[in-house]
């Protein structure tokens, strides 16, 4: 018997949480995202920048991705790397944290560092008015940090809460274990980017410098620019800093993950009226010819909110859930479908076995023209929304540099959408759902059995 869900306005649902630190004085662009063009300005003989340019507004953008990060921080000292890049704006030079950040916001400028798995990003905003001083600034935060002990000990601070959120929130439990037993617990992929309340206190000024040391380099960066600068300007801002900065060794590539078959669920005990379901399936990379089937189906099952057919079947019409989608994920060299949703203990079992009806009915059938129309219609009609400001503009333009794909390609990505036909999308559907799943659920279900 199924069990109806009469609230339906849960919050929405992640196995982990990422903060990102953004930049507060933000313009929007002067051009539409049609006729945004992306100019490649050589900065030094290895670097290039790619630089979208507008003078309507009097403020300049720019980020840099060094390659390397959290992958490369020691077993006992998980969370360097983020810590690092942190606190790369508490101090610069002879200035501590106070005096760096005070000076920053005189002139209105932003700057900030941000670790990734693979890539680590500085982010750089200025108005036109304070050029000069600002890539001063930023020559010194790049090249002379001074990891203020009092700012470093704040973000530290801030480290460990988030930390000791985490540690208590029942879907990064599910998480943890889930992807110990996916990949197993020595993948890289599984380390505590972030760290944990173990390892955050381990970390010493000295573990800073030397994570600064090993990725802020000359020859491991690519540059994403946007604003009032010129190509030549830009040119004669950045290189003097790259010129600056040490050579260093790109991490190597890691090998794609071997999915692990369970042969039970991964179950975390948490009492809480609610359970959160994940399942996982192995799938094909974003170089895969069907990449953008792929993204059209996904949108068309479980990425595309309430009007998905999971969530229409399942939450809309059953009410056996708060909320449900499902996602493709195409890394370089590897991929994953996934689904999950948040239920009533005594509904999991009946939610379940609604979602795997509707999701292998889709891997059988696929979607109708209609659903694929409609599909590409919205994935092209949104792409604009990459374009809203100058930080939503150069994150999406280092994006495309970190995933090899050419400077045009903004000017033919959504003609790579409309070039799904029906029997595409069919058939990447089936290769897509057709794949075993791996279940992993938290909280305490009266009866969960996936019949795999």
């Amino acid at each position: 018997m199924r069990t109806l869900i009469p609230n339906l306005r849960g919050p929405a649902l992640s196995l982990a949480a990422a903060g990102a630190a953004g930049l507060i004085a933000v313009f929007s662009l002067g051009q539409p995202a049609a006729a945004i063009d992306i100019q490649v300005v050589p900065i030094t003989d290895e670097v290039d920048a790619w630089l979208v340019e507008d003078h309507t507004n009097p403020l300049i953008t720019l980020k840099f991705g060094f390659e390397g990060g959290s992958r490369w921080d020691e077993p006992g000292k998980e969370g360097t790397t983020s810590l690092a890049f942190g606190s790369l704006n508490e101090g610069a030079g002879e200035m501590n944290a106070e005096t760096f950040l005070g000076l920053l916001q005189d002139e209105a400028v932003s700057m900030a560092g941000s670790a990734g798995f693979k890539w680590s990003t500085v982010s750089f905003q200025t108005p036109t008015a304070s050029i000069d001083f600002a890539f001063e600034q930023l020559e010194t935060m790049l090249t002379d940090p001074a990891f203020d002990p009092e700012g470093v000990e704040r973000m530290r601070r801030d480290a460990l809460a988030g930390a000791a959120q985490r540690a208590r929130a029942p879907g990064a439990q599910l998480g943890e274990a889930f992807f110990d037993a996916l990949w197993g617990e020595d993948d890289p992929r599984n380390r505590k980017f972030s760290g944990d309340l173990e390892t955050i206190p381990a970390i010493t000024q000295a573990d800073l410098f030397a994570v600064k040391d090993r990725i802020i380099g000359r020859n491991n960066v690519i540059i994403a620019a946007v604003g009032d600068i010129t190509p030549d300007e830009l040119r004669r801002r950045v290189a003097p800093i790259l010129a600056r900065l040490p050579e260093v060794t790109p991490p190597d590539d890691l090998a794609p993950p071997v999915f692990a078959r369970f042969e039970a669920p991964v179950a975390i005990d948490f009492d809480q009226t609610q359970t959160i379901v994940y399942a996982v399936a192995p799938a094909f990379p974003r170089t895969d010819p069907d990449n953008y089937a792929a993204r059209v189906v996904s949108h068309i099952l479980g990425a595309g909110g309430l009007s998905s057919r999971l969530s229409e079947r399942v939450r809309n019409q059953l009410g056996l859930v708060y909320g449900i989608n499902s996602s493709y994920s195409g890394r370089a060299d590897y991929g994953s479908v996934s689904f999950n949703f948040a239920t009533a203990n005594e509904a999991a079992d009946d939610a379940l076995d609604a979602t795997l009806e509707v999701w292998r009915d889709f891997a059988e059938n696929g979607p109708t023209a209609e659903e694929v129309e409609e599909a590409i219609a919205y994935l092209t009609g949104s792409y604009a929304n990459y374009f809203l400001n100058s930080n939503d503009v150069v994150d999406y333009v280092l994006s495309i540099q970190i995933q090899d794909l050419p400077p045009d390609f903004p000017e033919f990505r959504n003609d790579l959408f409309r070039a799904v036909t029906l029997e595409n999308a069919q058939r990447t559907a089936q290769r897509l759902y057709s794949e075993e799943l791996r279940y992993g659920l938290v909280g305490r279900p009266t009866a969960f059995s996936p019949d795999e």
